[in-house]
């Protein structure tokens, strides 16, 4: 995969001390995003931040995937799907 443009390293879900009900993603000792909303149940920003902390190492898995397929013996209805990974993944390289 091309350099990513994302922030590097291990990404983890903490808690937000300051705001109520809320996690934060952060990679080393930098917070980039916080997962907030008084519409969620706790549950649900629990794993939507998880999500969003799993994001790199998911990337890092299609673009494995994505080099494993030969894309010659896939069927049509597999194709779309294969396309698409090479567009999140040019998407998120340089």
């Amino acid at each position: 995969m091309a350099e990513s443009k994302f922030t590097k390293g291990d990404w983890k879900v903490l808690e937000a001390r300051d705001i109520r009900d809320s996690k934060r993603i952060a990679s080393a000792d930098l917070c980039f995003a916080v997962v907030s909303s008084h519409l969620l149940k706790p549950e649900v920003i629990q794993a939507n931040a998880e999500l969003m902390a799993d994001a790199p190492r998911l990337l890092e898995v299609l673009d494995t995937l994505y080099d494993c397929v030969d894309h010659e013996k896939l069927l049509p209805s597999q194709l779309d799907a294969y396309h698409q990974a090479r567009e999140l993944l040019a998407k998120h390289g340089d």
